[in-house]
């Protein structure tokens, strides 16, 4: 889908899904994309997301206990989403749930050992804290739709699920860091494949027609699993972002600058609509409109700042691999199956994936996620930060 007539044409889609509320009680989101590397990958893509915004809204099982009151509780504060300065704030619009409050549960199983477990709902589906049977429970952070993905198994969802966790986590880590991430020098690859260096180099004179040129960025991500971030930049727009993990490199590097393409044409779009300034970010696409303009190209210039290139990129190259690889880490992910009844009467399958050992991607700017210790610890990218004042102050532009 091309937003505007100077849009850069390629096979993307997007559409418009029903309003779902009259079945959930929840408002749907009314938008979603899916880039591909052709019109029916494209297509399928884009009606995954679609569906999983269907079960973020219409998703069954919760139920409710007091916090504290069953020891496979995973509590929220085991997430470290806000740093203890940030709740300092009286302003500050979330708040921590005590022990003995009711909260509503969704139940999940680890990876690692299928152990069960109890989640707040509000952090696994779209569940509103102010229930309409007059309950009412703390409102615990914004809800996102990172680490959900469809499927037509359940361990298909769950894999793309899992990836997209990590894909976050390396992407925030190194953005609120203001890390420089080397070059990747795809041309000089051994691992692509002859199909997806030939895509790479359509892609390239393609963006080269209307003006725009990417290029690929390597980031520290857990279980070393692939993960490539393309930037992307024109002389219309300040920057185009789109990222993707894979431990097959092909699809990671492929699926990123497909992204970056839709992020550069969504830019393209917001180009006239007014300024936002960071405090007014509350929505993702907010992160688009504020590094859509050109004179915001400053804001984002340390993405694509480095010099240093890289042809080889390792890490694992199964499933298998990339599970031993979290395990090793200490890094505990948490599965939940949130397919609503329609989607599975459908034959799809939606899953939640959560950790409480990796960073999530924020929306809001007024309740950034700086409270996880892997923010701060140090990393192959550079030294160990203090606090929240030592990391970047200003909106990520990530899609």
């Amino acid at each position: 889908m091309a937003f505007t007539p100077d849009a850069i044409p390629d096979a993307l889609h997007s559409a418009r899904t029903a309003d779902t509320g009259f079945l959930t009680g929840i408002a749907s989101e009314g938008f979603s994309m899916g880039p591909g590397g052709g019109a029916a990958q494209a297509r399928m893509s884009c009606v995954g997301e679609a569906v999983e915004r269907l079960s973020l809204a219409g998703a069954r099982g919760g139920f409710r206990a007091p916090l504290g009151a069953d020891a496979r509780q995973v509590e929220p504060d085991a997430f470290q989403r806000f740093h203890p300065t940030q709740r300092e704030d009286p302003a500050f619009p979330f708040e921590r749930a005590e022990r003995g409050d009711l909260l509503t549960w969704f139940p999940a199983r680890s990876l690692q050992g299928a152990r069960e477990a109890h989640v707040p709902a509000q952090m696994v589906v779209f569940d509103a804290p102010h229930g309409p049977d007059g309950h009412r429970e703390a409102h615990l952070e914004p809800a996102t739709s990172s680490g959900v993905a469809a499927g037509p198994t359940f361990a298909f969802a769950a894999g793309r699920a899992i990836l997209e966790l990590i894909e976050r986590d390396a992407f925030q880590r190194t953005w609120l860091r203001g890390s420089t991430p080397a070059a990747f020098d795809w041309r000089s690859s051994p691992r692509l494949a002859d199909a997806t260096l030939r895509e790479l180099a359509r892609l390239e004179e393609l963006c080269g027609r209307f003006g725009a040129a990417f290029t690929l960025r390597v980031l520290d991500a857990a279980a070393d699993v692939p993960v490539l971030l393309a930037v992307m930049r024109s002389d219309r727009i300040g920057v185009a972002v789109g990222c993707a993990a894979d431990f097959r490199l092909d699809r990671a590097v492929l699926n990123a600058v497909r992204e970056a393409l839709h992020t550069h044409n969504w830019c393209l779009r917001l180009l006239p609509d007014p300024p936002i300034a960071p405090a007014e970010v509350v929505e993702f696409e907010d992160h688009v409109r504020l590094h859509c303009r050109p004179d915001a190209r400053s804001l984002s210039a340390a993405l694509d700042a480095s010099g240093e290139r890289v042809a080889s990129v390792g890490g694992p190259s199964s499933w298998a691999e990339v599970v031993a690889g979290l395990h090793r880490e200490g890094i505990e992910v948490l599965l939940a199956d949130i397919t609503a009844p329609e989607v599975r009467a459908a034959g799809f399958h939606v899953v939640r994936a959560l950790s409480p050992d990796l960073v999530a991607l924020d929306v809001r700017h007024d309740a950034r996620f700086l409270g996880h210790p892997r923010l701060y610890r140090r990393w192959r990218d550079g030294p160990a930060r203090e606090g929240p004042d030592d990391l970047v102050d200003v909106p990520h532009p990530f899609p």
